[in-house]
């Protein structure tokens, strides 16, 4: 019994020893308590950690106030900012250059520097990190492995990641940007990884194969996303669904009963609503789906609504003119309960449930330019737009493109006359090989000559604009090598639709565009559902390779032609 009790005084003589020599542990590595705050997640904005710098005067807590600041701004997208503060920093503990090492990676590998940032990385030592820091850790890798397009290494490390997240929007996001990098990767690739013996990784490979196997026929698509998360209920994705499959769940193929058409079909309007309405009906054909047609020319937008809610009518193609798809945008509640495809969109178009805007837009073909310059390997084009209200539409689509694929501005400049753009290529980048254009088929002659004597090895790539019937053989001798966007129902120009669409045009380009665009209308409102829950849903129309966006944009991928030796060719996209 003594002897029990001199141990148990041994010990409280023994603990404050003890306890003492932890805290000088502690104490090298962490001096302020403040400075423990670098192994927690950053959950503020940069301008707050900036704004505290400010009101301390502690200068180890200054030092981590900065490296908070600095974490977040890159977060943020603002590198530059964030090297600045690291720059700044001195007299760090032991804690802050571990902390500074870690964002020190994360803005090697924000910039490209991926065997910088996996070096820097590797210089540190994992036990002393936190699980927050670890998460970190493994996000900086995720990085390196996705700027290399490495997709498998990308979400391996994702999966590293989330075993060291403990807060659920941190898991969440990681869970979406999971999916998207096996959402974006090629099928060749999904199908030949190995699930390496991880639960994990298998059931990623296993969600994103039943995905592929079944994206053209949505209910079954459906079913097979119930039964993948019957088989993994423990997986972090059964747990944190990801967000853009959530609406397949509960999927419900297009189902019709009656459309209402509203277009324009008399007055200034009339041609434009007629030849949509033409191409809507041929391509209804047979089909037994009623369809009841508004004149907006006539009828105000609010009565049109108001007449095919009183017929029961659900799923409304129209209006055309952009006053009264603005009059539905400014109120959605009118069309409550109602698909609508509106056939225009304007600078107001936000997402409103169960709408979606299509259109012959030029700023999608500006997109399909970025991707098709991108995709012939030019890095630095010059982007010449009409100085007008169009230029800046179609010049900020391309540049919005452009900054997703290269990460940079594209070199957008405006002209007046068409030998102003002989001036942009003085000064320009010596890799400069390609200048996309919108203009006339006359203006496009005109810098075509200009470039032939000035810049003869630029690749110009126009717009459907210069494409016109009027184009004659002699203009297109002249215009070898020049690659344009159009719809791919030229390609069609052999077929019997083809010729009668020609002849009840009068061949007039611009009115055969409306045509397609009427049948694409029957298309896309007879896909409704479709199109709007099932990401990455395509549709094969005569004005483009159709797909809609997250706020349910119909895109359009245009079909690229290219005048070779005289005649019109299609190119690989």
């Amino acid at each position: 019994m003594s002897i029990l009790l001199q141990g148990g005084r041994f010990k409280k003589r023994l603990m404050p020893i003890l306890l003492s020599v932890a805290l000088v542990g502690c104490s090298n590595l962490f001096d302020s308590s403040f400075t423990q705050t670098l192994q927690r997640d950053a959950n503020a904005s940069s301008e707050f950690y900036m704004n505290k710098l400010g009101q301390v005067q502690d200068k180890e807590d200054q030092q981590t106030y900065k490296l908070l600041a600095a974490r977040v701004l890159i977060t943020e997208n603002k590198v530059p900012q964030a090297e600045e503060l690291l720059n700044e920093l001195v007299d760090l503990n032991e804690a802050q250059q571990l902390d500074r090492t870690l964002v020190e990676a994360s803005i090697s590998a924000a910039k490209g520097a991926n065997e910088m940032a996996e070096s820097q990385l590797r210089a540190l030592d994992l036990t002393k990190l936190s699980p927050s820091q670890k998460s970190r850790y493994y996000e900086t890798f995720a990085q390196t492995a996705e700027n290399r397009k490495d997709v498998i290494e990308a979400v391996k490390a994702r999966i590293k990641m989330d075993e060291n997240l403990t807060d659920i929007q941190r898991r969440k996001n990681n869970v979406n940007k999971t999916w998207a990098l096996l959402h974006s990767a090629n099928t060749g690739v999904i199908n030949n990884a190995s699930d390496e013996g991880s639960v994990a990784l298998g059931g990623w490979l296993t969600l994103i194969k039943a995905y592929n196997d079944n994206i053209r026929q949505p209910v079954q698509l459906s079913q097979a996303l119930q039964s993948w998360k019957s088989a993994y209920p423990s997986h972090v994705a059964a747990t944190f669904f990801p967000k853009e499959l959530e609406s397949l769940l509960n999927f419900q193929q297009t189902n019709l009963a009656q459309i209402g058409l509203i277009l324009p079909l008399s007055g200034d309007g009339q041609i434009l609503g007629t030849t949509i309405q033409s191409g809507f009906n041929d391509a209804k054909g047979d089909s037994t789906i009623p369809v009841q047609v508004f004149d907006s020319s006539t009828t105000p937008i609010n009565e049109i609504i108001a007449q095919a809610k009183n017929a029961d009518i659900k799923a409304l193609v129209g209006p055309l003119l952009k006053q009264n798809v603005d009059a539905i945008i400014s109120n959605p509640a009118e069309v409550q309960g109602m698909d609508v495809l509106a056939l225009n969109a304007t600078p107001n178009v936000r997402t409103i449930n169960q709408m979606c805007y299509y259109g012959l837009s030029p700023e999608d073909e500006a997109e399909s330019a970025a991707n098709k310059m991108w995709q012939d390997g030019i890095r630095n084009p010059i982007v010449a737009m009409p100085q007008n209200d169009l230029g800046q539409r179609v010049g900020n689509a391309f540049n919005v493109r452009w900054q997703r694929l290269a990460g940079t501005d594209a070199n957008i400049r405006y002209y007046n006359l068409p030998a102003d753009i002989t001036y942009f290529f003085q000064g320009a980048s010596q890799d400069t090989a390609g200048l996309y254009v919108v203009s006339s088929p006359d203006e496009l002659a005109e810098i075509k000559g200009y470039l032939d004597t000035s810049n003869p090895n630029v690749r110009i790539y126009a717009s459907s604009r210069s494409n016109a019937a009027s184009n004659t053989a002699e203009y297109y001798a002249k215009m070898n090598g020049v690659q344009f966007s159009d719809i791919p129902f030229f390609k069609q120009n052999d077929s019997s639709q083809y010729q009668k669409v020609a002849d009840s045009t009068g061949g007039e380009f611009q009115l055969m565009r409306l045509y397609a665009m009427g049948a694409d209308a029957w298309l896309l409102i007879n896909h409704f559902n479709e199109l709007r829950q099932v990401p990455g849903y395509t549709l094969s129309g005569l004005t483009g390779q159709l797909n809609a966006d997250s706020n349910c944009n119909i895109n359009r991928d245009m079909t690229w032609y290219q005048v070779q030796d005289g005649h019109i060719v299609t190119v690989a996209n």
